[in-house]
């Protein structure tokens, strides 16, 4: 259940906006969805490039991890979303490098081809599950 004081703000702009929560807390585990390359002002960062928009996601999602007290070492999990399945996957050298510099084992993942994403230009909107870092962390009653 996302109760207030298990959010993990990302971009607070972003998620009042569209009445989202990007990142909950819950049971040690860290739920993260959402992720698509924009930029703070809502605009898509490398319209029709894969790689630019992957290399986008990919640090928002170490920005997320980090407000989490989490990195790439605690992902378990992810799920990509995207518009053109071949294109990922020639650009998938772009997530496996952000693994690999943070030291992590790559993650279990599933990349699902859809027709369209919720901003237009989007070739990419990522999920992902992280364990929280310590397994003691009791939420809030």
């Amino acid at each position: 259940m996302a109760r207030w004081d298990r959010i993990v703000r990302v971009n607070r702009e972003i998620e009042e906006r569209f009445n989202l929560s990007a990142a909950v807390r819950s049971n040690g585990t860290l739920y993260l969805s959402g992720l698509t390359s924009i930029d703070p002002g809502m605009r898509v960062v490398g319209a029709g490039d894969m790689e630019v928009q992957l290399r986008q996601v990919y640090t928002r999602l170490e920005q997320a991890l980090a407000a989490a007290g989490c990195s790439l070492l605690d992902v378990v999990s992810e799920t990509a979303y995207t518009t053109d399945i071949a294109a990922l996957g020639r650009a998938a050298h772009v997530r496996d490098g952000f693994y690999a510099r943070a030291g992590a084992a790559p993650p279990a993942a599933t990349a699902v081809e859809v027709r369209r994403l919720f901003f237009e230009d989007a070739l990419l909107e990522l999920t992902a599950t992280a364990e929280l870092p310590n397994p003691q962390h009791k939420e809030p009653a």
